[in-house]
């Protein structure tokens, strides 16, 4: 058995506790011998982040937030979850961005939403799509790149057709790379 990962979700302002509890379950189903909790403290989205003429919050400043807050808990990755739509220079948005090794990382729920595609609510196809893109950002934490097979949970997604392509889980090169780097990697901040 390997060593046991610990990883703590965040909610960077405020973010209804099914998703954070349905991102908390995927990432302990999927990470092999790990162990992920929900933080009670919510961050606060720094207003130094917030594009008025994108009206969406520059994500790497955001990581900087989560990287600069003091732990509440002892963990080997922090993956924080926020409604505020993220970008960064160069992009139109971001659906995550992860701080390669060790994190922490950041994933943003507005536009996994299919009403934000002008589509009827589906709470099932909602959370699939934030365990995909938790789980994502928590593989960059444990230094994994992006994977070039597009149902690989690593395939990076720049649509939300990216996103429902790909599966919650690894491809066999990746699982094997992941069960390394669990193994092998220093899991400290």
């Amino acid at each position: 058995m390997g060593r046991w990962l610990r990883i703590a979700v965040s909610p960077v302002g405020p973010v209804d506790r099914a998703s954070l509890e349905g991102v908390r379950r995927s990432l302990s189903e999927v990470f092999p011998d790990t162990d992920a909790i929900v933080l009670k403290d919510i961050l606060p989205l720094p207003d130094e982040a917030y594009s008025p003429l994108r009206r969406q919050y520059h994500s790497s400043r955001v990581l900087a937030l989560i990287k600069a807050y003091p732990r509440m808990v002892d963990s080997d990755r922090i993956l924080g979850v926020t409604e505020a739509d993220l970008y960064v220079p160069g992009l139109n948005f971001v659906f995550g961005e992860a701080l390669r090794p060790k994190g922490p990382a950041v994933i943003s729920l507005s536009r996994l939403r299919p009403e934000f595609y002008g589509e009827p609510p589906n709470e099932k196809l909602y959370l699939e799509r934030a365990s995909k893109e938790a789980v994502h950002e928590v593989g960059h934490t444990l230094n994994l790149g992006h994977c070039r097979d597009p149902r690989c949970v690593m395939f990076f997604s720049n649509s939300i057709l990216d996103t429902d392509r790909k599966g919650l889980g690894f491809c066999k090169r990746y699982q094997m790379k992941i069960l390394e780097n669990i193994e092998r990697m220093d899991l400290g901040p």
